[in-house]
């Protein structure tokens, strides 16, 4: 006689509590006990095990958060464990010119971002770092014969180059060779160095739009376009559904791989520079850097690669939480998917902060007494030559770390105070979107910019929390600037510099301004963001 559980009635298990992934094991053990189990649980009209193998091997939180109940049905959840196989399947077998390979990229690009483990696992098994090795060899250069020497900001390029970044383990790293460290950052070089050809940006950057202005207010220097045919989005089956998948810039990942690798070629210590700050004071010496604060640049300005727990260690987020503002970005609401901007999240004073890091400078500098780098804005007319050149350079220049210690703020424009005038032209893009010929004085309270003869006169003043915490302009605010110094006792060893730009973040976070950088012994620079600068706020 069969037990009761073999002849209750298939409806009756319709209401079994089936999404607790401690149960699939169970259910599935269950499957292949015998005939009649299988039988039993396979005669179930709709059953509910479906989702089990889905539950068992990939990550549900993140879906859970972002996608409806009804969206997360039986049927779609068996649709998306068929997409996510099939993508994986691809990967394991190396084929690299299969024809749904911009498919299976989008949906393990998804899958990483709705990482909290189980997701990880299954593209470690399919081999996917190996793949992406392969591809980048393979076919990144595909098409740039054709177009002047420069790799191709397509679909492909776009996702793998983004995979790449975000399976980087610092085990992985450590074990690449040093000819695999620099054949790996030629590949990636022009994306990283070569900003008008590969923006770090989501639209045009010289594009500020100002909580004050309607959407037919935009205001731009319109001085160039943005790349004709970059790739912004494709069309990707998810959860049972056609889905935009906005892609994302192929700079940003481009440079975090790039500096990840250019740290296992640290500065060298000259050996006769002094020992400490200390020693250099006692021998009538003080500027420059000690060997004590080159060892704390080659040991302390690390990149944190995306597998490992980035941001506050303190806040206990999961993985995917830490991944949700990338997947809102890239995987918009309906809502926000027929919007001409992509949907942001962003909370403001997040900038705010104590950051260390690094940018690039070019390896043939003029020498300086200690170094042998002068401190000039990094590889400015290197960036010009390229920029001004129909050609990709042959070979592209080589670049190396530089010290980056600053403390950003963000001051925000509340009424009655109005936004400072933005001209309509060139000039206003290279002067960080700043009205020319302004004066301003920073201090503890804020920033007052004066305009010429006295022309207007506004202030900037720290975040005001109150409403919601994510919304700038719910909170009245009008218009961000974001300023930024080196302190003591990194500006007596790298130099002073100074920061002020104009940012976009109060609408949409597509658009950095160009920074205004100011030397502490030299003249003011004003240059646009050429390079990414991957940093670690290490003190809030």
């Amino acid at each position: 006689m069969l037990p009761p559980c073999f002849t209750t009635h298939p409806e009756s298990l319709q209401d079994f509590p089936y999404c607790s992934p401690a149960l699939s094991s169970i259910f599935r053990g269950l499957r292949i006990t015998c005939q009649a189990s299988r039988a039993t649980l396979s005669s179930v009209p709709d059953p509910p095990f479906c989702p089990m193998p889905f539950l068992d091997k990939f990550d549900i939180s993140a879906p859970r958060r972002h996608l409806s109940q009804i969206r997360l049905n039986l049927q779609n959840m068996e649709k998306e464990l068929q997409q996510r196989y099939i993508a994986l399947q691809i990967i394991r077998r190396r084929e690299i010119w299969h024809r749904e390979l911009v498919e299976a990229f989008a949906t393990l690009y998804v899958m990483l971002l709705e990482d909290d483990g189980r997701n990880w696992e299954q593209v470690v098994w399919a081999g996917l770092p190996t793949f992406i090795r392969l591809f980048l060899r393979e076919r990144l250069l595909e098409g740039a014969s054709n177009n002047h020497g420069w790799p191709l900001e397509n679909e492909l390029n776009t996702l793998a180059i983004a995979l790449f970044w975000l399976i980087s383990s610092r085990d992985r790293l450590d074990q690449e060779t040093d000819e695999f460290r620099r054949e790996i950052m030629a590949y990636l070089a022009p994306f990283a160095f070569a900003g008008f050809q590969y923006p770090c940006f989501t639209s045009c950057e010289d594009l500020l739009l100002l909580a004050s202005l309607n959407s037919s207010g935009v205001r731009t220097s319109n001085y160039r376009k943005c790349p004709a045919d970059r790739p912004t989005k494709i069309v990707l089956n998810y959860f049972g559904e056609p889905t935009t998948l906005r892609l994302p810039p192929i700079a940003p990942f481009a440079i975090l791989s790039y500096f990840a690798r250019t740290e296992y070629f640290p500065l060298k210590v000259p050996p006769e520079l002094p020992l400490n700050r200390r020693d250099a004071t006692s021998k009538g010496i003080f500027c420059g850097p000690t060997r004590d604060d080159i060892y704390e640049f080659n040991t302390q300005c690390a990149t944190q690669v995306a597998s490992e727990l980035y941001g506050d260690p303190f806040d206990r987020l999961s993985k995917s939480l830490r991944h949700d503002p990338d997947w809102r970005r890239s995987l918009p609401n309906s809502d926000s998917a027929s919007s001409d901007y992509p949907s942001v999240h962003y909370i403001p004073g997040t900038f705010s902060g104590r950051w260390q890091g690094s940018f690039i400078v070019r390896r043939s500098f003029p020498s300086s007494p200690i170094l042998g780098l002068s401190f000039q804005a990094p590889y400015q007319e290197d960036y010009r030559s390229m920029s001004c050149s129909g050609e990709a350079p042959s070979p592209f220049p080589t670049f190396c770390r530089f010290p980056l210690y600053v403390q950003f703020r963000e001051l925000y424009c509340y009424p009655p105070s109005t936004p400072l005038p933005v001209a309509e032209d060139e000039i206003s893009f290279f002067n960080a979107f700043l009205p020319l010929e302004s004066q301003w004085q920073e201090d503890e309270s804020g920033i007052k910019f004066i305009g010429p003869n006295d022309s207007f006169s506004t202030r900037y003043t720290p975040l005001e929390q109150s409403g919601d915490a994510n919304d700038v302009s719910a909170m009245g605010a009008q218009d961000v600037i974001i300023t930024g110094k080196t302190e003591a006792p990194h500006a007596t060893a790298w130099n002073g510099y100074r920061y002020i730009g104009r940012d976009s973040t109060i609408r949409w976070a597509g658009c950095t301004p160009a920074w205004t950088l100011k030397d502490s012994t030299l003249d003011v620079h004003c240059f646009e963001v050429m390079v990414g600068l991957p940093t670690t706020r290490y003190k809030k």
